[in-house]
């Protein structure tokens, strides 16, 4: 009994964590109003791949070298800053696509624009919005030390990983599904060149938070 409160009160911390709005929320955003469900989805699974990543750097130690050999997390952060730029600059280039009628033809409109993104690139973008957030790894490090000690089965550390990494994609694909419902999209079709623009706005800013931070 207590494991498994142990464990509600750990999947309850991540959870909050992947709500609360970040590079992952943005670019789940962006994807799903840009393209369709099906590239939603892949963004989502990325995203869970990348945390799942942190996880395995973590539960694995690897965490401690970071943490003694800063030049490796600075490498990271800058790394992961430029890649949320780059994102962020080709949303702040997104142009108008699509006439007043467009709320008539979303079918259409999902197919035109599924060809301009595959999903490997939709799962790699995920992954890598993800794995280039070195501050993940001081957050799982934080939450999973509250509840992992040296006498933790590892079968218990698996649990918690999964738990994070399943959390992660049920999260973004709920995302990407509501955001596609054609009825939603639909009264958003209109605008969504602005959307992408201000979710741009948003990646480069939180590009420049990474690089900048401490």
């Amino acid at each position: 009994m207590v494991l498994f409160f142990q464990w509600l009160l750990m999947a309850s911390v991540q959870a909050a964590a992947t709500i609360s709005p970040g590079p992952a929320f943005v670019l789940a955003v962006r994807n799903a109003m840009a393209y369709d469900r099906r590239t939603g989805l892949f963004t989502a699974i990325g995203l869970g791949l990348g945390v799942g990543a942190h996880v395995l750097v973590v539960l694995g130690g690897l965490a401690v070298l970071l943490q003694h050999y800063t030049f490796v997390f600075d490498f990271i952060r800058y790394a992961g800053a430029a890649y949320l730029i780059y994102i962020g600059v080709k949303g702040l280039r997104a142009r108008r696509k699509l006439t007043e009628a467009a709320s008539e033809a979303v079918a259409e409109e999902f197919d035109s624009r599924r060809s301009e993104i595959n999903a490997g690139k939709a799962l790699s973008m995920g992954f890598l919005t993800n794995l280039l957030n070195p501050k993940a790894v001081v957050f799982f490090t934080a939450v999973f030390t509250q509840f992992i000690g040296p006498e933790t089965p590892v079968s218990i550390m698996v649990l918690y990983g999964m738990t994070s990494f399943v959390i992660e994609i049920a999260w973004f694909s709920a995302v990407a599904i509501v955001l596609t419902n054609r009825r939603i999209k639909a009264r958003f079709m209109g605008v969504v060149h602005w959307i992408e623009r201000s979710c741009g706005g948003l990646m480069v800013a939180l590009g420049l938070k990474l690089a900048f931070s401490r």
